[in-house]
């Protein structure tokens, strides 16, 4: 019998493995103490979630069937970024329903995994905290985030039609997650807002707009952070945020279980250098330094 409750094959995409390494390595102590087993695809590649839909459908699936193609039969297949999850789900479920494109990237790629459901982390993350509720897990060493405000972000990428998650949590998930780690979610107007990363570096002045927009409405009601499962998003976030907004902290959410379930601030300073805007004042305020 596993020691885990959950093994399966983890595709990290692009971003987890550079600008968002600080989330990569908070999602790795989160794993270990929920008792979760991710095994990377060897060789995976990048999804297609941005280039390859410009280039055309049909690059875009065999992006996605490539990835595939590298997961084993018999694991589920867990992707963090809600774009990689987009992109590799989409891939998935065409590739299920049109059986031509399915035979041509097989004759490329070789055996291609449609067996196994592909996951987004926060959906594995949704499922521990059920069985929590259930009392058929206890987490250990967790400390309630008593007093911290969240504003939930899940931005544009994270709105998936109910062909890619059929049996996937709420639409609330993240902010159950948020107030089963003891903090509260703030009711605010902008939780699906799309902050224009895919255009900011050509529009940047449109990306500012809306990225104020978005900062202003978490501030309004009272938030002290911006929480978010893209970090394409919290990247464009704090880059954008203008110095006439008032500037919140924008964490991975990762970055912030890890904080439930016992780290210590202090012990992870080389995180919060990644953040533009820091969080080291909002942690000491909050006891969670």
């Amino acid at each position: 019998m596993s020691q885990y409750l959950l093994e399966a094959s983890y595709f990290p995409g692009c971003t987890m493995k550079t600008g968002a390494d600080e989330s990569n390595r908070a999602q790795a102590i989160v794993l270990d103490k929920m008792k979760l087993k991710l095994y990377e695809l060897e060789d995976w590649s990048c999804c297609g979630s941005s280039a390859g839909h410009a280039l055309g459908h049909d690059i875009a699936i065999s992006l996605g069937a490539r990835n595939l193609s590298k997961a084993p039969l018999g694991r589920p297949v867990v992707v963090p970024c809600p774009n990689c999850f987009r992109n590799i789900a989409t891939a998935r479920h065409h590739l299920i329903d049109h059986a031509d494109v399915r035979r041509k990237n097989e004759e490329e790629f070789g055996r291609i995994n449609l067996t196994d459901p592909v996951l987004n982390i926060y959906d594995v993350y949704h499922h521990v905290f059920n069985l929590i509720r259930m009392g058929t897990f206890q987490l250990e060493g967790t400390r309630p985030l008593t007093g911290l405000k969240v504003a939930v972000w899940y931005g544009c990428s994270a709105m998936y039609p109910k062909e890619l998650r059929p049996a996937g949590p709420p639409r609330d998930s993240v902010e159950r997650i948020v107030l089963e780690a003891g903090a509260e979610s703030v009711t605010w107007p902008w939780p699906h807002r799309c902050c224009s990363a895919a255009v900011s570096a050509v529009y940047p002045e449109i990306a500012e707009d809306m990225v104020s927009q978005i900062v202003s409405g978490a501030a309004e009601q009272g938030a002290d952070c911006v929480v978010t499962t893209c970090a394409m998003c919290q990247m464009n976030m704090e880059m954008r945020e203008m110095p006439m907004t008032n500037k919140l902290p924008v964490f991975h959410l990762n970055e912030v279980l890890a904080l439930y379930l016992g780290e210590n601030g202090r012990d992870h300073e080389d995180w919060w250098k990644f953040h533009l805007v820091s969080p080291v004042p909002l942690l000491k305020q909050r006891g969670l330094w």
